[in-house]
């Protein structure tokens, strides 16, 4: 038998904190707390980052979230008319936003690993939705940014 695991080891010391109050924590695991903890409609609401809806507009495909018609033709002066310049920008969604109402310390590796599982979420729905176009989804984690950030474009051919 071989596990092939889709995402790294949940690391939450909100998790651990929980595993804690338990004697006997030998069937304990992330169902687990899910179970105990997380409310189903918070679960629900966060499916709209992990599989959000889109936007085509003039060849470019655009976060609903994230799109005006406004911010488009702004973008589109400063960006030389380059629609994949355009997305890059559009599509560039900060984790630290996401959660910006979260007054609780929270490990960056947290951030870090969500913004990969965003990002892995992401390349299987644009392939879904739009099996003819080729895109570059982008974890990034880097000093430059404000936090972990995802984004996605399309590749130029």
């Amino acid at each position: 038998m071989k596990i092939i695991k889709n995402t790294d080891s949940v690391s939450s010391t909100k998790y651990e904190h929980w595993k804690s109050q338990w004697e006997d924590q030998s069937e304990l695991d992330e169902f687990s707390y899910i179970s105990d903890v997380v409310h189903p409609e918070d679960a629900l609401m966060f499916c709209k980052v992990l599989f959000p809806d889109f936007i085509f507009y003039e060849s470019g495909v655009f976060l609903e979230s994230r799109f005006t018609i406004e911010a488009f033709s702004s973008w589109m002066e400063a960006c030389n008319n380059d629609v994949v310049e355009v997305e890059k920008v559009l599509n560039h969604m900060h984790l630290y936003d996401v959660f910006g109402g979260c007054s609780d310390k929270v490990d960056d590796a947290v951030y870090e690993q969500l913004c990969r599982i965003v990002a892995q979420s992401w390349r299987m729905v644009l392939l879904n939705k739009f099996p003819e176009k080729n895109f570059c989804v982008q974890a990034i984690v880097s000093d430059q940014e404000y936090g972990p950030v995802v984004t996605f474009s399309q590749v130029r051919e």
